[in-house]
């Protein structure tokens, strides 16, 4: 354990205030909850909100909803995402499907969408991922015509715009997620949108049948919020950081999660979400140019689309994976928050190989080969800018040397020099 400044990967921080209204919450729950619906509903300019227990709760519960409304039993996901969407898949019953993505900008390869998205599709989950953004319109332009719902995920996208409409009111039904590391927190929990009468009807039966969270669960999460409150600043970070047993940002395939309603609790610690989220995007996009403007063209940088990317991180394609594993442990030595995300493709999670061992996504194992991501939250300073970049121009400059001792090793011809004969 190493006594630094050490950035969080990603951050949601809290403020003092938001822990005592998650506790006006516990003793006012039907205002807080009524509350707090009725201010999505506004944001976004839909029918029908749901609160649920985490982002894939909310996943879950929109699958099985959907196949109420369908035959179909195929769920088509990026091949590089969170773990949490396949896992969610599984738990609702339904199978996944692979679409591979294009590394640029981590949206869909669209040809491959046009070929996958056939009549076994029951929906097309277009996920915003690290809030860079997909084109949802294009998506729905295929899915559409095919009868393929299309469900929008913004996990990591809360706060994003494209074409002047906000993520989350493009598709047929969308989801929001509210775990730590999120653009915004409560701990753990979930929100569904939709303006479809007809998936509306589906969910609220599902929804019905959720439990309540329990008295323990409540106030559990609430201590989770306020050491995380307490640990999160880089002066602090450290700490948790260098505790192996909290596996801080381990990625893991599992479908035990819990299904249950929303309390009143963490709706409380939403109270001033609004405003934490204007702060918080306003940050991340602001030091994503600044990251931007400063890393060498050596790497690839992701192209947003249209409109407002909120970067819950800031990711870049390294050139190889030695040159994004060096990156990684350099950040590791020198507590910068640099991650590489997800161990893996989704067709190469060890739960999901052997039934996913038919589908190809060459470009999205590339992704998860290559890709770094650095933080982007509000608690980073200017100096921890200036880190980060150093950090990302010296891995560049030293494998950029050994690349080129490699070619020179080639020869004129690119031929291995000629090895000594043994005697």
């Amino acid at each position: 354990m190493r006594v630094q400044r050490t950035l969080p990967p990603s951050a949601a921080p809290i403020e003092w205030r938001d822990l005592v209204e998650g506790l006006v919450g516990l003793v006012r729950p039907q205002v807080t909850m009524d509350r707090l619906q009725a201010e999505f509903r506004a944001h976004f300019g839909v029918k029908h909100v749901w609160f649920v227990s985490s982002g894939k709760a909310a996943l879950t519960l929109i699958l099985r909803a959907l196949h109420k409304l369908s035959t179909r039993r195929q769920v088509v996901v990026p091949g590089y995402t969170c773990f949490s969407v396949p896992s969610a898949v599984v738990r609702a019953g339904l199978s996944v499907r692979l679409c591979d993505m294009n590394p640029e900008t981590l949206d869909f390869d669209g040809r491959h969408l046009e070929e996958v998205a056939d009549s076994d599709a029951l929906c097309v989950l277009a996920t915003h991922l690290l809030g860079v953004g997909v084109d949802v319109p294009r998506v729905a332009e295929i899915c559409r015509p095919r009868g393929i719902f299309v469900v929008e995920d913004v996990a990591q996208g809360f706060g994003g715009e494209r074409d002047g409409k906000r993520f989350g009111t493009m598709g047929d039904v969308s989801f929001l997620s509210f775990g730590r590391g999120k653009n915004i927190t409560c701990g753990s929990g979930g929100a569904i949108l939709t303006n479809d009468d007809r998936i509306g009807e589906a969910l609220a039966q599902e929804y019905a049948q959720l439990p309540d969270e329990s008295l323990a669960g409540r106030l559990i999460n609430w201590l989770e919020v306020a050491a995380t409150q307490l640990l999160i600043h880089p002066s602090r970070y450290w700490f948790p950081a260098g505790l192996p047993f909290l596996k801080l940002g381990d990625t893991k395939f599992y479908t035990d999660f819990p299904l249950t309603r929303m309390d009143s609790v963490r709706a409380g610690l939403l109270r001033r979400w609004h405003t934490r989220l204007s702060r918080s995007t306003a940050s991340r996009m602001a030091h994503a140019n600044d990251l931007r403007r400063s890393i060498s063209s050596h790497c690839q940088t992701v192209r947003s689309g249209q409109g407002q990317a909120v970067y819950l991180r800031f990711p870049l394609l390294m050139r190889s994976r030695k040159e994004k594993d060096a990156l990684c442990r350099m950040s590791a030595e020198q507590g910068l928050g640099i991650s590489s995300m997800y161990p893996s493709a989704v067709g190469q999670i060890a739960e999901l190989s052997a039934a996913l061992a038919s589908e190809h996504a060459p470009q999205s194992m590339t992704i998860a080969e290559r890709l770094v991501t650095l933080p982007t939250h509000e608690l980073l300073s200017d100096p921890d800018l200036g880190r980060l970049c150093a950090a990302v121009e010296s891995i560049q400059r030293d494998q950029g040397l050994d690349m080129d001792s490699s070619r020179e090793a080639l020869g004129a011809q690119g031929r291995p020099p000629a090895m000594p004969r043994a005697h």
